[in-house]
């Protein structure tokens, strides 16, 4: 027992430390670089957890060193590779939804090639097995694209966006009106194809920066969690079953998030660290409100959502009108053409223009004509 403890700790240990060596990054390229080490890490221990729920090894050792060692390669990789091979952030972004997503799009794929029959003996080992090899499948194609494609990081974050928000709401949809398995398998692929199509569509006709799609992401998040809480609030005590048309809202949810971000954020150009403090500002919100719900402590489920919601609402629409503001001041000036505007004092042509008119000045054999105290050009 003692030793399990041992191993356990050491293993949250090593996720520890690399989380506080990514977020002290002193560049953008050392940010950019620890993110790929310390995704890579995490997913390791997921594909070495998989390994075993798969083998289903017999030692104790092997079960608990397994992933120990998948970690431990996953933050070799990437630092042995990334001299010769160094990534960018659009490979992160993409790298880190391939693997995310991979997962359940794997596991879906199996859901729909053997349906009511995934729950039948090691059935299961097939499903756990082809989200891992979706994940590593769909990350190396993340990876590749974020290398090869022209993107900006919006598009990126942009495709990665919707390639979440695309399953989701089909998947949820799926499960308000079927029981099969098959469908609900199919729904999400089918999901994961038309949301990295709308993406795609979004970036030909609109421009987000990164921080904008951080931004639109909580947006996402926060009514997403709205439309679960509803659902659990009309459920009441009962289970909540696949087939129950309450499972709308949250598809309902996650797509408003999405679209009311979209047209909340257009031409706000939100920096990264902007869109970031829109997700800690509605963080705190919620905090807040959950806070006075504690105070109000209804015996009714409603106010301990409703209240958070609307205080992490509130809380959002700040930061992003605040740093709508900040760039909009930003942008006055360049509509007002001043930053296109160079001036120049040069008191040195005094003495000059005196040696001129006393001496004359030639260079070349060609008279120097009087030079200007003043400077200043435009920029078109």
């Amino acid at each position: 027992m003692m030793k399990n403890k041992t191993i356990k700790s050491s293993l949250v240990l090593i996720l520890m430390l690399l989380t506080v060596w990514s977020a002290s990054a002193q560049t953008d390229q050392d940010l950019v670089f620890r993110k790929r080490v310390f995704s890579s890490a995490v997913n390791g221990l997921y594909y070495g957890s998989a390994l075993i729920a798969i083998t289903e090894p017999e030692s104790a050792a092997a079960a608990a060193g397994i992933p120990i060692i998948t970690t431990g390669l996953g933050v070799l990789v990437p630092v042995m590779l990334n001299e010769k091979y160094p990534v960018n952030m659009n490979q992160v972004v993409l790298t880190q939804h391939g693997q995310f997503i991979g997962w359940f799009q794997g596991a879906s794929l199996s859901l729909l090639a053997l349906g009511d029959n995934i729950d039948n003996g090691n059935n299961y080992k097939i499903a756990v097995g082809a989200g891992a090899l979706g994940s590593i499948g769909l990350g190396l194609l993340g990876k590749s694209l974020g290398k090869t494609k022209p993107w900006s990081e919006g598009q990126a974050a942009m495709l990665a966006h919707w390639g979440t928000v695309g399953p989701l709401v089909t998947t949820f949809t799926a499960m308000s009106i079927s029981y099969d398995p098959r469908v609900i398998g199919g729904s999400m692929l089918l999901g994961g194809a038309a949301g990295y199509f709308v993406g795609n569509a979004i970036n030909k006709s609109d421009t987000f920066t990164r921080g904008d799609v951080r931004a639109a992401g909580e947006l996402t998040v926060l009514n997403g969690a709205l439309g679960a809480c509803v659902l659990l609030d009309i459920v009441g005590d009962s289970d909540v079953e696949v087939g129950d048309w309450a499972w709308l809202f949250p598809a309902a949810g996650v797509l408003s998030g999405t679209l009311i971000s979209h047209a909340w954020l257009k031409n706000t150009n939100l920096t990264p660290r902007q869109g970031m403090n829109t997700i800690w500002m509605s963080s705190g919100g919620a905090v807040l409100g959950l806070g006075i719900a504690l105070l109000i402590n209804s015996d009714s489920f409603t106010p301990w959502y409703l209240v958070p919601y609307a205080t992490s609402l509130g809380a959002y629409a700040y930061s992003v009108e605040s740093a709508r503001k900040k760039n909009a001041a930003l942008g006055s000036v360049s509509d007002n053409n001043w930053n296109r505007w160079s001036f120049s004092f040069m008191p040195q042509n005094l003495f000059l223009n005196e040696k001129i008119v006393k001496d004359g000045f030639r260079i070349n054999g060609n008279s120097v004509l009087m030079q200007p105290l003043f400077s200043a050009s435009l920029t078109f």
